[in-house]
């Protein structure tokens, strides 16, 4: 699905590679958690998935897709951190945006259906009429994660989208998350600096440690994840040290 052949990344300006000949694939279906410090690149490996960014050499592709091309990739969702949410439009038209921007770039007239469908799912019926400012970080993020699935992605980008809100909150988003991918197998990469959360979320982890990253990828099988149980389970613990361990290394 998301297929990254020795890839070179490197800011203007700067003469270290951010990315050097890296390699890493997604298969179909997959739920990934990438995990690392902050700056170590999480979020610009998902602008050059997304295509906002274009690698130096190498090879990207997206369901056998080249990134970046000249239209939009109207089947690759983003959830971005800070929401990205218009605040000048309502929740309800805040949702639809993802429908109209496929709409600009001729990829289909979209389902108004799926609007009044994911705004009931998360609960956000009842504040369709209201703007961002008026809603708790929570249902700010349920607006951006609707907006997202309306146009029903093929692959799931979530960079850090949680780590702004309360434990509780972050906790419960984080379930939803579970169950959406559980149910619609959409290929899912989610970026965190959280090792429990990457635990929790991914069945599969991509450690970033400091740049540049390089080949082979450094990979950790979590076949535990993906259950509600699994946080409060022996294995959750070990996996978690495993980790910091890991990133210690690095």
């Amino acid at each position: 699905m998301i297929d990254i052949r020795e890839i070179t990344f490197t800011y203007p300006g700067q003469t270290t590679p951010l990315f050097d000949a890296f390699t890493w694939r997604v298969a179909r279906g997959e739920f990934w958690s990438v995990l690392g410090a902050s700056g170590c690149g999480k979020s610009t490996l998902l602008h050059l998935i997304v295509g906002v960014r274009a690698a130096n050499r190498g090879a990207l592709t997206v369901n056998a897709e080249s990134v970046p091309r000249k239209k939009n990739r109207g089947k690759t969702g983003l959830v971005l951190q800070d929401y990205g949410l218009l605040p000048w439009a309502t929740v309800r038209e805040n949702v639809e945006l993802g429908l109209r921007i496929r709409e600009f770039y001729g990829q289909g007239d979209g389902n108004r259906a799926a609007v009044e469908f994911w705004l009931e799912r998360f609960g956000l019926a009842a504040h369709a009429k209201k703007y961002p400012a008026q809603l708790s970080g929570g249902q700010r993020q349920r607006a951006a994660i609707a907006r997202t699935l309306v146009i029903e992605p093929d692959v799931l980008l979530m960079d850090e989208p949680f780590s702004a809100l309360d434990a509780p909150t972050r906790e419960d988003l984080e379930m939803l998350t579970l169950n959406l991918q559980a149910e619609t197998q959409t290929t899912t990469v989610f970026v965190t600096h959280s090792i429990e959360e990457a635990v929790f979320l991914g069945r599969k982890i991509l450690i970033l440690g400091s740049p540049p990253h390089r080949s082979p990828a450094r990979v950790v099988d979590n076949p535990g994840a993906g259950r509600g149980e699994y946080r409060n389970e022996p294995a959750f613990a070990a996996q978690a040290r495993v980790l910091r361990e890991l990133l210690k290394r690095e």
